[in-house]
């Protein structure tokens, strides 16, 4: 019988499953996908690096197309299962089989955990697989975030039993699938501090040890380029050494507390705790401790470590800390913050141990009433169906932007101004305003700008000259490119109180003045902007406008950089 039931749980999880990515699977490009860190950087690199000419290529090969030429590690793994996709499969369909893959990790992850070590039933775990695997996980961090439950059920499968080959064999493979500067090195710190606690409390910790000595020998070996960067070796001065942290006061620090305690990081993978599992959790805690007179152990240290992630990435951003910060190049460049990766998932053991603690004759009403509620979440912030169907009934912010892909890459308008420009690829290189770089570089543009996390100092220093005039007109964007400049774009005025990387059709005025160096474009070899702006006055800059262009989502002016001004 029991077999019977969860064959019955498995089937309907992978129903809802395929549900919700039908879209994807169904639609292909005509679907919708989150574009930030996204669309508009990673699928690209990927795209440019595995072609012909870099696939091999060592880690220090100059990709040409990209920035002028960027070193291949500054852009991607070679050790990455996304990278091996792309050698095998037709972008979209690498990016597509991608983001499957990166949810069907975590739902199994999250299934397995939930059955395993939380104790919970068939029919709870099934729930908070699926909620957890609808997370909108964002592709470039692969399993960093979706890969935890997975990975955490390995290790504890390690810590309390003699286990399987397959749980080495699954440790081992991790870092293939996630970040090491991003994510890795906050878990090894938690895989650390499990250690500490193990040894403190006098159990076994050799096959842990061991464990950990995998994970950290596996992530150095697939960032061996980075971490030779690092050291100087072979490498560059980065763009991340002029990055300055900003300090605010004690209020704004209870702000940023709030914000992630009840939002998570909205940058990286919004978490969708916020209408649902916080409120059941929290409510469950109370009605267990006025019933009970009791604290539930178990959960009162989940959200202990909630709290102390979210005070902890609040409190960095208090001034004597943020002026200790800056005075360190490490500390200054390096993202101290990212313990918010584990939000996520610590959200969902919270979830778990709460369902333990309800008397068992509400279970069923209470997991029905939230799943049903928490998973309605999940669909409206699926960037398909809510395009499709929930945005005719609320308006929410998904992401920061969601297009289709193939909107967003315009390959046939892209045909129509290569046809225009009339020259051979390699022969000329072009800058974008107010369209992502990526989609230039996705259509075989070679580009002057581009978004990348690690890029030489002098090159930033050489391109911004081209924008000098334009970061004096405001202050917001002279902080975006000399503090941060990871999107070494053509950052100008839009009076905006923030930069607009995704200027589409309907979005500028009639005309702008906008006003470049042309000696600076000149002296990067630029032959020709790609501008969504109707450039008032474009001579004074030294350009000629040629043709426009429409497509779905972008109104582009093409512009000739003259050779004299």
């Amino acid at each position: 019988m029991k077999a019977k039931y969860q064959q019955y749980y498995l089937r309907g999880l992978l129903l809802v499953f395929l549900l919700y990515h039908a879209p994807t699977i169904f639609l292909g490009p005509g679907a919708f996908f989150n574009a930030f860190d996204s669309l508009d950087s990673f699928v690209v690199w990927y795209r440019l690096a595995t072609q012909p000419a870099y696939a091999w290529a060592p880690p220090y090969a100059i990709i040409e197309p990209f920035m002028g030429g960027v070193p291949k590690f500054t852009l991607v793994s070679t050790y990455n299962v996304y990278y091996w996709l792309n050698l095998l499969l037709p972008t979209f369909y690498a990016f597509q089989v991608y983001n499957i893959f990166i949810s069907a990790a975590a739902l199994v992850g999250m299934w397995l955990l939930c059955r395993r070590h939380l104790g919970v039933s068939d029919s709870v775990s099934a729930f908070l697989a699926l909620s957890f695997a609808f997370t909108p996980f964002l592709p470039t961090w692969g399993l960093s975030i979706a890969g935890q439950p997975l990975l955490l059920f390995v290790i504890l499968n390690i810590r309390n039993a003699k286990p399987a080959i397959w749980n080495w064999l699954i440790l081992a493979a991790f870092p293939f699938t996630s970040n090491f500067q991003s994510a890795g090195v906050f878990i090894l710190f938690a895989f650390g501090v499990l250690i500490g606690w193990d040894i403190v409390q006098k159990r076994p910790v050799r096959r842990l040890l061991l464990a950990f000595a995998i994970l950290l020998a596996v992530y150095l070996a697939t960032k061996i380029d980075l971490i030779q960067n690092l050291l100087g070796g072979e490498g560059f001065v980065s763009h991340r050494t002029e990055m300055q942290r900003f300090p605010v006061s004690l209020g704004v620090c209870l702000k940023i507390f709030a914000r992630y305690f009840l939002l998570g990081n909205v940058d990286v993978a919004l978490s969708l705790h916020t209408f649902v599992l916080l409120p059941f959790v929290c409510l469950t805690y109370a009605l267990h401790v006025l019933r009970r007179r009791e604290v539930p152990r178990a959960l009162t240290a989940t959200l202990s470590v909630i709290v102390v992630i979210c005070f902890y990435i609040a409190l960095l951003n208090w001034g004597p800390l943020v002026a200790l910060r800056n005075g360190s190049d490490v500390l200054r460049m390096f993202s101290l913050e990212r313990f918010h990766i584990f939000l996520q998932m610590l959200w969902h053991i919270a979830a778990a141990q709460a369902f333990l603690l309800i008397i068992p004759k509400y279970q069923t009403r209470t997991l029905v009433v939230v799943a049903a509620l928490q998973l309605t979440v999940c669909f409206a912030y699926q960037p398909t169906y809510y395009e499709r169907f929930f945005k005719k009934i609320i308006t929410i912010v998904p992401y920061h932007y969601i297009f289709t892909y193939e909107d967003y890459y315009a390959e046939r308008m892209f045909d129509n101004i290569k046809t225009a420009i009339g020259k051979p690829q390699k022969s000329y290189r072009v800058a974008s305003i107010g369209i992502p770089p990526a989609v230039a570089q996705y259509n075989g543009l070679r580009t002057i700008d581009g978004y990348s996390s690690n890029y030489p100092l002098p090159y930033k220093h050489k391109f911004r000259k081209i924008i000098a005039g334009e970061l004096e007109k405001n202050g917001s964007n002279k902080g975006f490119f000399d503090f941060w400049g990871s999107q070494c774009l053509i950052v100008y005025d839009q009076q905006l109180p923030y930069f607009e990387t995704h200027m589409t059709r309907g979005m500028p005025p009639h005309d702008r003045t906008i006003t470049l160096s042309h000696d600076a474009l000149r002296d990067l070899q630029c032959d020709y902007i790609l501008s969504v702006e109707n450039i008032r006055d474009p001579e004074k800059s030294g350009l000629r406008k040629l043709a426009i262009f429409n497509s779905a989502i972008w109104h582009v002016s093409l512009y000739e950089v003259t050779n004299n001004q």
